[in-house]
């Protein structure tokens, strides 16, 4: 706790807060009586522990004068640090090792620096979507394993040490979309991201500056959204067309971000049909849904494909595949499959379920079945559930959707359907 007042008070005198410096000074006296009794012996005897030493080191690298240690940790003590976690630099989890590079780069030893940050950056992923991030790491409950806390880290360690490198855009993007479809569970991991994208914003230029966005909405209907830094201009920003002020050319719609900064935006089209969707619709999610018909063969049960408008008999049985996917990590997100009027559930009784390598609740409904997700992680996932025809007749079964509960825009739709019961 004491490490990390330190570097918070260190943060602190970055962007010029009055920080008390006694009390600093204290602080780091009661971390080298700590160092003396329980890492120097631990050193001597060759067992020391080279992640609580690199995480010291780059605590003292964050302070831009002895006076505020009073020299408690001589230039041969920081020295003797930074060797010992360069030679088992392998070894430490990404959040220490892009700690240790800023160390050894405010200590002159660019090279080193440079080349510890590289393998950290080495194994990170980048796409279209999602930007510049890295898989999930073992243990994550530890602090220096919290995702946020260690991407978040990751921008301000470029920041210092390689900021033209391209990929910074990239870890801005992954972050900001992460806080759109998860909530940040710890304030350590708010504040860590908000003090990276402030050095981010500030290299790039856009701190204090006015920001636009000209949507264009067919050939004729264009707006500007403009967002000053000393005003918040409130959530809804918002362009609305509607009823027969819609015309056919508004399917085409352009966005042109004049700012330097990232901005989201997203287009929604409300609309009510009798045409069922003829294919799955998506973006971050998707989700498909199959039919099959149960018929047992050999003592054995066999599932048989339903083409669409298959004909089924009163009293046969139907397995309802679902097949889900998520390129980002979500938290709190609702997946429907409307149930055809001539068909009911087989199973009655909603709960808490594992099935198809995650954890929800299903809900058992008169119009279908309802799944919600308190946390989806990137994957495909694979749910099923029974049906018995009931009714003769020709019904509609409307498409399944998935959608983000606190961030709409994010969502899918499968194919409808259409099935006949004699």
């Amino acid at each position: 706790m004491t490490s990390y007042l330190l570097q918070s008070f260190a943060k602190a005198q970055e962007f010029k807060i009055p920080v008390p410096k006694a009390n600093v000074q204290r602080a780091w006296k009661y971390l080298h009586d700590e160092y003396v009794k329980v890492h120097k012996p631990a050193i001597a005897k060759k067992t020391p522990n080279v992640q609580a030493l690199t995480s010291l080191s780059y605590l003292l690298s964050s302070y831009p004068d002895t006076s505020w240690t009073n020299n408690v940790f001589t230039a041969t003590d920081k020295t003797r640090l930074l060797n010992l976690a360069f030679a088992d630099w392998l070894k430490l989890p990404p959040m220490l090792k892009a700690q240790l590079a800023l160390s050894m780069s405010r200590a002159g030893r660019h090279n080193e620096a440079k080349m510890i940050f590289a393998s950290v950056m080495d194994s990170a992923r980048t796409d279209k979507d999602n930007g510049t991030y890295w898989p999930q790491q073992a243990r994550s409950w530890l602090w220096y394993n919290d995702r946020i806390d260690t991407h978040a880290f990751m921008l301000r360690a470029m920041m210092e040490i390689t900021p033209q490198d391209e990929r910074r855009h990239g870890l801005v993007q992954w972050l900001m979309l992460n806080k759109k479809l998860n909530h940040w569970k710890s304030t350590r991991a708010t504040a860590e991201s908000i003090y990276s994208l402030v050095h981010y914003m500030k290299k790039e230029g856009q701190l204090n500056q006015q920001e636009r966005m000209t949507v264009k909405v067919g050939n004729s209907l264009q707006k500007d959204f403009i967002f000053k830094p000393t005003e918040y201009t409130g959530g809804k920003q918002q362009l609305v067309v509607k009823d027969k002020a819609i015309t056919p050319d508004m399917a085409t719609i352009k966005l042109e971000n004049h700012s330097k900064s990232l901005m989201f935006a997203s287009a929604t089209w409300h609309f009510s049909t009798e045409k069922s969707p003829a294919s799955a619709q998506g973006d971050f999610f998707g989700v498909t849904r199959k039919f099959f018909k149960r018929v047992q063969l050999n003592n054995k049960w066999t599932l048989q494909p339903l083409a669409e408008g298959a004909t089924v008999k009163v009293g046969d049985q139907l397995e309802v595949q679902l097949v889900l996917r998520s390129k980002h990590n979500a938290e709190y997100v609702h997946l429907r499959a409307p149930r055809g009027a001539g068909f009911e559930p087989m199973e009655t009784e909603s709960g808490y379920r594992w099935q198809g390598g995650t954890g929800f609740y299903q809900e058992i409904r008169d119009s279908g079945m309802n799944y919600f997700f308190d946390s989806l992680r990137t994957g495909q996932y694979t749910f099923k559930y029974r049906l018995r025809a009931t009714t003769s007749g020709q019904f509609r079964v409307a498409p399944a959707q998935v959608q983000s509960v606190y961030a709409p825009e994010f969502n899918a739709y499968s194919s409808g359907a259409k099935l006949s019961i004699q």
